[in-house]
């Protein structure tokens, strides 16, 4: 599978190491205009990738974009949030330029011929019915797999399905002599413990869980998959690691 990575530029040496092509999380888009964070003029190649939009669009944020993956040799921009005004209005414009788009899953219909990041983060249901079915519905060709690492508290029951976020070490705290499982249906692993009268239930990532949700989207005939920092620091070695 081909692997990219996300990273702010403070964490590109890190990122470079890993020696992936990198998306570059420096961008945001503020008052019709695209703002970056400082950088060497040497950062080259890799993607473009938006971090946030006010919602004021001017035709200077277009240009802004085109010029700047004319100047680091980006082949794609990256809108990982869902905004489909924003992805609809991009979506031209960077299709004549010859550049990729990659959106969130839910702005798909916002540009015919862009790239779907579908996130393999699930609290629930069953991923490969997931998988499966976002092939059906965009091709697997077009599918990145959005690897977030799943880090997440949930009470028992949990009807909504919402949790809280785990630091790494507070998932340690909390792991620590505890049973460990791994769960097909979710491609994560799990535990569960006591705090007061009820039942926690923490769900999460680690290399090992990445790696065989790569492999399942390359089962699926899905050629793209797309890791971030600092999330994913301590375990990248062991989710890019070649087999022998």
């Amino acid at each position: 599978m081909q692997l990219m990575i996300a990273a702010a530029p403070e964490l590109r040496q890190t990122a470079c190491a890993a020696r992936l092509p990198v998306a570059n999380a420096a961008y945001r888009l503020e008052g019709g205009y695209l703002c970056a964070l400082p950088m060497p003029r040497s950062l080259q190649g890799g993607a473009l990738l938006l971090t946030g939009w006010d919602g004021v669009w001017r035709d200077t944020a277009a240009q802004g974009i085109l010029r700047e993956c004319r100047a680091r040799q980006y082949g794609a921009v990256i809108v990982p949030f869902s905004d489909p005004s924003l992805v609809q209005t991009l979506a031209p414009l960077l299709y004549r330029a010859g550049l990729a788009l990659w959106v969130h899953e839910h702005c798909t219909h916002a540009a015919p011929g862009g790239r779907v990041l579908v996130c393999t983060a699930l609290s629930g249901g069953d991923m490969e019915e997931r998988l499966t079915r976002c092939c059906r519905a965009f091709g697997a060709d077009r599918i990145v797999l959005d690897l977030q690492r799943l880090q997440m508290d949930f009470p028992l029951p949990c009807p909504g399905g919402e949790g809280v976020y785990l630091t790494g070490e507070q998932l340690a705290q909390r792991q620590r002599g505890r049973a460990v499982f791994y769960s097909r249906t979710l491609g994560a692993r799990y535990f569960t413990y006591r705090s007061g009268s009820g039942t926690r239930f923490v769900l999460f990532d680690d290399g090992d869980t990445l790696r065989r949700k790569i492999a399942l989207g390359r089962q699926l005939g899905i050629t793209r998959g797309l890791l971030t920092l600092p999330e994913c620091g301590d375990i990248l070695d062991e989710v890019i690691r070649k087999e022998p």
